[in-house]
């Protein structure tokens, strides 16, 4: 007993000084002059905003990755929320004041901005990367409070890291504002509501994770010359901590509903609804009004089999859920062509993600196998030298190295080819060729050897030259 309790008590120790935040914390005037700094929305960061939002409006627009993380990593959108858990775990009625200012000048010029340009572009039609930003799932959740832990812990420490920018990546401020304002351009109310509900979601949890993370640091709270002030403001920053943090509670628990919803009637539509020879066109899940609504195309399905469909919503938790069922063309509405063409989209951006990671998987292979073969190959002229000592007859020797990738994706692994040809004085007997093929395997320790014999070099007999014409004196005729 006395040693598992030696054991656990230096485990605790390992742990409590593996994990310790405090030892590497910077000084509190620091951390409060690095908050202040990127609070105020003026001159420079009013600019960098602005054309941050409209970097990722062309990305929005052009369905562009790359374009769309370069915006998030110039934005300075995260600086405010940061600062409203900052002033909220300090008590610091002025800075909170400004960082709510601040916030919201920003969200203002954000959305008038992503408006004009929607308003304006040529583009038409929501792209894929757009319409991710419709609707926020589980994850995104997620991402922001994790994001915001990190960003908080990043800000507080003594050397600075590239946490800020890749907490900035992750949880993605800038793309749903744009995609409110594309909404607003378009009058596609749904997808406006839908993107800055997505942006409320990240701005309340990457808030509240600050919080967290400024309290469990025990920085200094703001000093009041009047006690009953302090009190009052502490009690007035305490209520707004849970008016951010009830709200956030509540948000996650909808949203996991949600997901888990939806999730489940993805199975059931796969598994319950792929009757043979009929294929499921669109599907329209609604975790609010808990309903489901497919397009079936192919043999009309009787209603025997779809009331046994029906029957198996208890299997995946779906009860209550209203099955709606329709087939053929004559069914087909304007919400079908909507929900096909996000799942097109949808389609078309999984697959590139797919293509792009399968090519970059292919290039590394080429590289890593051209790397080896030149490293591993010796050089042409000690392989010269050791050839002709069992075959004298071979004046040249020449290396190259052949790529040969793979023809489809399913096939076989990219593989090199050693081309090795060889000038001889004499014509070389298929015999001796094969054993200089053998030689050149042993030799390079490779099995894909191609041999070129070159023929010996004729000697050119060029014409004779025509004879000499002799020099003839130039006269010039007299005067």
């Amino acid at each position: 007993m006395l040693l598992l309790l030696r054991y656990l008590t230096f485990l605790l120790h390992f742990l409590r000084h593996r994990f310790d935040l405090l030892e590497d914390t910077a000084d509190p005037g620091v951390i409060e002059e690095s908050v202040e700094s990127s609070t105020s929305f003026r001159g420079t960061n009013l600019w960098v905003l602005i054309f941050a939002i409209l970097i990722a409006s062309v990305g929005l627009n052009v369905n562009s990755t790359a374009v769309i993380i370069g915006a998030m990593l110039i934005s300075p959108l995260m600086g405010p929320l940061v600062t409203l858990g900052y002033s909220a775990a300090t008590n610091n009625p002025d800075l909170l004041r400004r960082a709510i200012k601040s916030l919201g000048l920003a969200i203002i010029i954000s959305l008038i901005t992503s408006t004009i340009y929607f308003l304006l572009t040529p583009l038409e039609g929501a792209q894929s990367e757009l319409l991710a930003r419709t609707e926020p799932t589980i994850w995104d959740v997620l991402i922001a409070l994790f994001g915001g832990l990190a960003g908080a812990v990043g800000l507080t420490r003594r050397e600075k890291s590239n946490v800020i920018p890749g907490v900035a990546i992750a949880t993605a401020l800038m793309p749903p504002l744009c995609t409110t304002g594309y909404g607003l351009a378009s009058g596609h109310w749904q997808y406006a509501l839908g993107a800055f509900y997505l942006f409320s979601i990240n701005c309340v949890f990457i808030t509240l994770a600050s919080f967290l993370v400024m309290r469990f640091l025990r920085l200094p709270p703001h000093q009041f010359q009047n006690e009953k002030h302090a009190v009052r403001v502490r009690r007035l920053m305490l209520a707004a901590a849970v008016v951010v943090a009830a709200p956030s509670v509540w948000l996650g628990y909808r949203i996991v509903q949600r997901s888990v919803y939806e999730h489940a009637a993805e199975d059931f539509v796969k598994e319950q609804l792929d009757f043979p020879g009929t294929y499921v066109i669109t599907r329209q899940i609604n975790a609010r009004s808990r309903s489901i609504n497919v397009l079936l195309m192919g043999p009309t399905v009787d209603s025997a089999r779809l009331a046994a469909a029906h029957r198996q919503l208890a299997k995946y938790r779906l009860v209550p859920t209203t099955l709606t069922v329709r087939q053929g063309l004559q069914a087909y509405d304007s919400l079908d062509a909507q929900a096909l063409r996000q799942n097109l989209l949808e389609d078309v951006r999984a697959r590139q993600n797919q293509s792009q990671l399968q090519s970059e998987a292919e290039i590394a292979n080429l590289q890593q196998l051209v790397a080896t073969a030149k490293t591993a190959l010796p050089t042409p002229e000690a392989m010269l030298r050791e050839v002709q000592v069992e075959h004298p007859g071979v004046r040249r020797l020449a290396l190259a190295q052949l790529v040969r990738p793979a023809v489809q994706p399913d096939s076989l692994p990219a593989d090199t080819v050693l081309v090795v040809s060889v000038e001889a004085r004499t014509p070389v007997p298929d015999p001796e060729r094969e054993r200089i093929v053998k030689w050149l395997q042993a030799r390079t320790n490779r099995s894909q050897i191609e041999l070129l014999v070159l023929p010996p070099a004729a000697v050119r007999k060029l014409p004779p030259l025509p004879p000499r014409v002799p020099e003839k004196a130039v006269g010039f005729p007299k005067q």
